[in-house]
């Protein structure tokens, strides 16, 4: 009888013991749902917080981008370096017909009548004016902002074009010349190019002409 006494204790201490761990067990548990429930809380705060000054800085960064459109939009387009654009040659493997070879053409050819005014297509500075050469003629540069050059070859540079002198878009530089150089069997023409930061560029990205 005392056995199973003794047995029925020890069965009841179990019990009281498996009750204690799970209210302890409860006890943890509930501690923790309330401690992430409060980091969580103070996490999205600090989102809300982050997301006004992400706002902020994206206002101030499309300001910028918008101060830098409106830096950009300036008067910066070209004009056709003749009145009547008539292209003979354009920017692309041609056969040279002075020449004889075929190469790559680096410009834009533009018939015209010998006295043919040539004008700058763009605000710039007169950086070289070489007369006579041998296979050019006579060729005028003019450097532009933002790295852009452009070349005028087989003209007659106006007699009061200077080295240094600042033209406006329109101002005539010159005038076509009679043939001459290695294009000389295409009869008079302006042949036209455009350097982008040293390198040579399509002149057609530059012009409207299509319709001209």
């Amino acid at each position: 009888m005392s056995q199973e006494n003794n047995n029925k204790k020890r069965i009841l201490s179990y019990y009281l013991i498996l009750g204690a761990c799970i209210l302890i067990i409860a006890a943890i548990t509930v501690t923790v749902i309330f401690a992430v429930q409060n980091s969580k809380n103070s996490f999205e705060i600090n989102n809300s917080t982050d997301d006004s000054n992400t706002d902020d800085t994206d206002d101030t960064d499309n300001s910028d981008d918008d101060d830098d459109s409106d830096d950009v939009s300036s008067s910066y387009e070209f004009i056709a370096p003749v009145a009547q654009v008539d292209v003979i040659n354009d920017y692309t493997f041609y056969h040279n017909t002075t020449l004889d070879c075929y190469h790559f053409h680096t410009g834009l050819d533009m018939s015209g009548e010998v006295g043919t005014e040539v004008m700058a297509c763009l605000d710039g500075t007169v950086e070289s004016i070489t007369v006579g050469d041998v296979l050019d003629g006579t060729k005028v540069t003019l450097s532009h902002a933002n790295g852009v050059k452009t070349c005028y070859y087989f003209i007659d540079a106006a007699e009061t074009l200077k080295v240094g002198d600042t033209v406006s878009r329109g101002d005539v530089i010159g005038t076509i010349a009679q043939p001459a150089g290695s294009e000389y069997k295409d009869g008079a023409h302006l042949h036209f190019e455009v350097y982008k930061d040293g390198a040579v560029a399509d002149p057609n990205d530059y012009l409207d002409i299509a319709e001209k």
